[in-house]
């Protein structure tokens, strides 16, 4: 599993909630600006959970889908509640060159379901 957190404070918690969990093998934290850090994820990716300040939901998203596998799953969160703030993000998923289908779950503060494929 790839992580990424801007914040050092915040990723020095997750890596001792890790390591507590003992889990910190199979999890790789990378520390920094998701621009720089999910540049090369190494390998295709079936799984992305999209839970971020939102403007770098699509930034994300970008770096990340064309490592995604045929069937691959992209949750996305709150994305009803802040829908303006979503926007670049839904004009990335909605748009049919990028091979991506998606509807909003009925959660609380809405959830994106996106797949890669048909």
């Amino acid at each position: 599993m790839i992580g990424t957190e801007f914040e050092p404070e915040k990723a020095r918690g997750a890596r001792a909630n890790f390591a507590e969990a003992g889990l910190s093998e199979f999890i790789d934290l990378r520390e920094g600006d998701l621009r720089e850090t999910l540049v090369d994820v190494g390998g295709p990716v079936d799984f992305m959970l999209v839970d971020i300040w939102t403007p770098m939901a699509r930034p994300a998203l970008e770096l990340v889908a064309p490592r995604l596998r045929e069937g691959a799953v992209v949750i996305c969160d709150n994305t009803t509640q802040f829908p303006e703030a979503y926007r670049d993000y839904f004009d990335f998923v909605n748009n049919p060159a990028n091979g991506l289908r998606t509807m909003t779950l009925p959660f609380e503060g809405g959830l994106e379901f996106t797949v890669r494929g048909e």
